[in-house]
């Protein structure tokens, strides 16, 4: 594996980045450096896409079926009316694939120098936030999941520590070997500094 080492992400929407230019987060210590920003693979996003679509499409579908059993919304509401129907509708559209996006940008698991964080989002207004420090780590276990996975090279890392925090998940994350054998890599180096130290 090519270490992250010598690696710059500048890609503010990168699902495995490398020493992101210009991140930082909340907790962040003095002299603690960002190795590793991973989110969820890109593929997770095609099932809320789809969604989306249809969603857009359900109010030129929707006049057809209607026509099959008789139904004439023309008869039913005004014109001004069925305007701001269509209009709220895609309002909730908008904010439904705004969440989902949301959802995906700020769900992210970062390695640093000395710990790995978990940020978990649970909504515009609720947010988890775990951490375990690189010496608490005791086992890393990466798991391709099915066909896709292995297709698009993404899958979840299963961590054991010994903190506050028993187990951490990435989940589906890219190139899952690649992210496991980086945070063994660093718990190595971890295990061989001086207590306290930060490299």
């Amino acid at each position: 594996m090519p270490h992250v080492t010598g690696s710059v992400s500048t890609n503010p929407f990168a699902m495995f980045a490398p020493h992101p230019v210009g991140v930082t987060f909340e907790g962040q210590e003095a002299g603690e450096e960002i190795l590793l920003l991973l989110r969820p693979h890109i593929i997770t996003l095609v099932v809320p896409t789809l969604e989306t679509i249809f969603l857009i499409l359900v109010p030129a579908l929707i006049f057809p079926v209607l026509s099959l059993i008789n139904v004439d919304l023309g008869d039913l509401l005004t014109p001004s009316q069925l305007f701001l129907l269509t209009v709220f509708w895609y309002l909730f559209v908008f904010g439904y694939a705004f969440y989902r996006f949301i959802f995906w940008y700020f769900s992210v698991y970062l390695l640093t120098n000395e710990r790995i964080v978990d940020f978990d989002f649970r909504g515009i207004l609720h947010k988890e936030i775990s951490y375990a420090k690189l010496g608490q780590i005791e086992d890393i276990s990466p798991k391709m999941i099915g066909f896709f996975g292995t297709f698009f090279n993404y899958g979840n890392i299963y961590i054991q520590t010994a903190g506050t925090k028993p187990e951490f998940e990435f989940d589906k994350v890219a190139k899952p070997d690649d992210v496991a054998q980086e945070i063994s890599e660093q718990v190595r180096l971890e295990e061989g500094e001086a207590p306290g130290a930060i490299a």
